[in-house]
């Protein structure tokens, strides 16, 4: 599979950017660093099934959509309220 995407767009740099934060965050806020990680892979996989060519192969869509997916639903946990542990 070959995949001509250009490496150094705004978009996949900004979603590398977010992330890299979102790793460097995972010691001082855990949801904050899920969200970064999340938003992250939605963008790269947004752009990335944007910019395929019209003979890609099935694969890469599926590869792509699945970062996508994955990315929203961290996105959603990290956004979550959690629940009340009863401390007051």
């Amino acid at each position: 599979m070959q995949i001509s995407i250009p490496l150094f767009s705004p978009e996949l740099l900004v979603s590398a950017l977010l992330v890299g934060l979102g790793l460097l965050a995972a010691p001082f806020n855990v949801r904050l660093s899920i969200i970064g990680i999340g938003a992250g892979s939605v963008i790269m996989g947004t752009v990335a099934l944007m910019d395929l060519p019209s003979g890609f192969q099935i694969q890469g869509v599926v590869l792509f959509g699945m970062s996508a997916i994955v990315g929203l639903w961290m996105v959603a946990v990290g956004l979550k309220k959690p629940p009340g542990n009863g401390v007051k």
